[in-house]
């Protein structure tokens, strides 16, 4: 391969972090020695109490059948142990004053990517409906989770988007006793992640692009990955490398960081005869093809050109882009917080959000 990334574009999104370390820097080994807790139940309270369920129910909604001594001490070892009323398992449709929390970096510069902004809205839009209200957490809001002083959490279940380190969600999940979700888990720290995930599908979504235009009679790949610290770029470029090997040679194949494509490169690479670009992202693609036009280079008589993500920017000029469903996402993981709050499962492990091909006029 004539280039290899050296030094990788920053992302768009600012991590969040907890204390003075980096998420990064935990190991596999101490990620899952943070495993999140089984969540306490009025069944386990009744056990530390030595009482039946029943008056602990009692206790805890302030019941005058049971004596103010004894609902006292059962509402301090409630909190002691972060006990919270298993509400789901009730009605969910008519809750209220129950919410799920979205957790994000504090400056929530991922919301300028469309795909988050779907997410988030669809994630509303179904909350709605069920009395339920999405709150969006700063993730340094939940910073303070050690020893005694714990910040209120108004949540019965988190979703984290992926760019908040693993470390801090295994914390907050725990300090808070709330079942959690990552979303798209893409910050380093999620490489072997033990708890609970909705990963996007990057691997198959690059191979279908790259089937694509191999079928259109690409015979030169450059990919350009626009992020380098992002396990989902990293995923894609796996996915391309793989795909491409099987049906061509590896000289055939470069693979460059967005920030070191110059303008010489771009003409090298429309010298070739049969050329593609692949930008591990639609927003990079974009940027490439308005710097292949100031050139003068043709898209896709001189060069095809090829994205990920499938956002709006993209469809104006017909980008073909890998498409995954905000949708589906912001569905799997609703159904899936509210199985974990009522205790239907105890979890979901590494669930998948297909990725669809879309085809566009610069392929």
């Amino acid at each position: 391969m004539s280039s290899s990334i050296k030094k990788g574009a920053r992302s768009a999104s600012t991590t969040g972090s907890i204390g003075n370390s980096p998420a990064s820097a935990d190991s596999p080994e101490e990620l899952a020695a943070t495993r999140i807790p089984k969540r306490v139940t009025i069944a386990d309270l009744a056990r530390l109490l030595g009482m039946d369920k029943s008056s602990v129910s009692l206790a805890l909604r302030d019941s005058p059948r049971v004596a103010e001594a004894t609902r006292a001490r059962v509402r301090r070892v409630a909190n002691e142990h972060n006990y919270s009323p298993n509400w789901a398992a009730k009605q969910l449709a008519g809750s209220t004053g129950h919410a799920i929390g979205l957790v994000m970096p504090s400056t929530f510069d991922c919301l300028v990517h469309p795909p988050v902004v779907h997410t988030t809205q669809a994630l509303a839009q179904l909350a709605a409906p069920r009395g339920l209200t999405l709150n969006l957490i700063a993730s340094e809001q939940l910073a303070e989770t050690t020893g005694e002083h714990i910040l209120p959490l108004h949540a019965d279940g988190l979703l984290v988007w992926g760019d908040v380190p693993a470390a801090a969600t295994l914390r907050f999940s725990a300090a808070y006793s709330r079942p959690s979700i990552v979303l798209d888990p893409h910050h380093p720290s999620y490489a072997k992640y033990p708890g609970n995930a909705l990963r996007i599908q990057n691997r198959a979504g690059a191979s279908s692009v790259v089937k694509h235009l191999l079928d259109q009679g690409a015979r030169h790949l450059t990919f350009v990955q626009v992020v380098a610290d992002h396990l989902g770029h990293v995923e894609r470029w796996k996915g391309t490398r793989h795909t491409w090997l099987e049906h061509a040679p590896p000289e055939s194949l470069d693979h460059i960081a967005l920030e070191d494509v110059t303008d010489n490169h771009l003409r090298r690479i429309a010298s070739r005869k049969k050329a593609a670009i692949f930008c591990s992202n639609d927003r990079g693609a974009m940027q490439l093809w308005h710097r292949l036009h100031r050139l003068g280079i043709a898209v896709p008589a001189d060069v095809k050109l090829a994205g990920f993500d499938g956002d709006e920017y993209g469809a104006l000029v017909g980008l073909t882009t890998a498409r995954f469903d905000s949708e589906a996402l912001a569905e799997k993981a609703f159904q899936a917080i509210l199985d974990l709050i009522s205790h239907r499962v105890t979890e979901i492990g590494n669930a998948s959000v297909p990725v669809t091909l879309r085809t566009g006029a610069t392929s």
